[in-house]
């Protein structure tokens, strides 16, 4: 439909078809399943084609990680400094691109918490992690920076040292039940 189409009195034009193999309109049912493992198998090699993300190692062993991407990058790369000279050390990893390699499913499966620091309210990366490369959303915590100025690395800092520290409490003993 068109915006502004009346929702019961417009008029719309759909149709759900496809193509075949050789991109001949099709109706059938077996060339739409076709079509759509072919896209599949498009997004399996593209994976291997985009730029694999850039890991940052903390200068000690770290609970925490962190994934970035684009504009966030200069104040990131100064925040994990500040943070490093706090003693909070935090992993990092920068993201390049989409489809999303293994890589970044592991480095997420190897961290209690991992800082998602993202300049939208949406929280947009974070549900591409979770819904594509099926990561676990417990393990993600939201770091959004969205008044329309460029994020810095002191509300990051800020950001990730209030939820470092509301998770930095480590039990005296451990419960056996």
């Amino acid at each position: 439909t068109y915006p502004g189409t009346h929702p019961q009195r417009g008029a719309f034009f759909s149709r759900g078809t496809t193509k075949d193999r050789y991109a001949r309109y099709s109706e059938a049912g077996p060339d739409y399943v076709d079509n759509m493992q072919r896209l599949l198998r498009k997004f399996e090699t593209a994976k291997t084609l985009v730029p694999k993300p850039l890991l940052y190692p903390a200068a000690k062993p770290a609970r925490f990680g962190a994934i970035f991407y684009g504009s966030t990058s200069p104040a990131m790369q100064e925040a994990l400094d500040v943070l490093g000279q706090r003693g909070i050390h935090v992993n990092a990893l920068r993201v390049r691109g989409f489809p999303f390699q293994d890589e970044i499913a592991d480095f997420v499966a190897s961290h209690p918490w991992v800082f998602v620091v993202e300049q939208n309210r949406d929280a947009q990366l974070k549900t591409l992690l979770i819904n594509e490369a099926k990561v676990n959303p417990t393990r993600m915590l939201s770091v959004l920076h969205y008044d329309g100025t460029p994020i810095t690395a002191r509300f990051i800092v800020d950001q990730i040292s209030q939820h470092a520290a509301a998770r930095s409490v480590v039990p005296l003993k451990k419960v056996v039940s």
